[in-house]
């Protein structure tokens, strides 16, 4: 798995857990995790835990499998 650039392993676990709080689907988690960590990036967001919750939230509501 080819992670955004800046990003590590412990950035994806803690965004994993962060993203497994809104979701059920534990097939797609790392799937949903990596296009979260992609998206923070293309945007100019960092890894943060205030931000991601922001666009996890968003993913979410846009995806509509919350």
């Amino acid at each position: 798995m080819k992670l955004p650039y800046g990003a590590n392993e412990d950035d994806f676990e803690n965004i994993k857990k962060i993203v497994s709080e809104f979701t059920n689907n534990d097939k797609n988690l790392d799937e949903s995790t990596l296009e979260i960590m992609n998206i923070a990036y293309s945007t100019g967001g960092d890894y943060s835990d205030e931000t991601l919750l922001a666009y996890v939230k968003a993913y979410f509501e846009m995806d509509g499998t919350n």
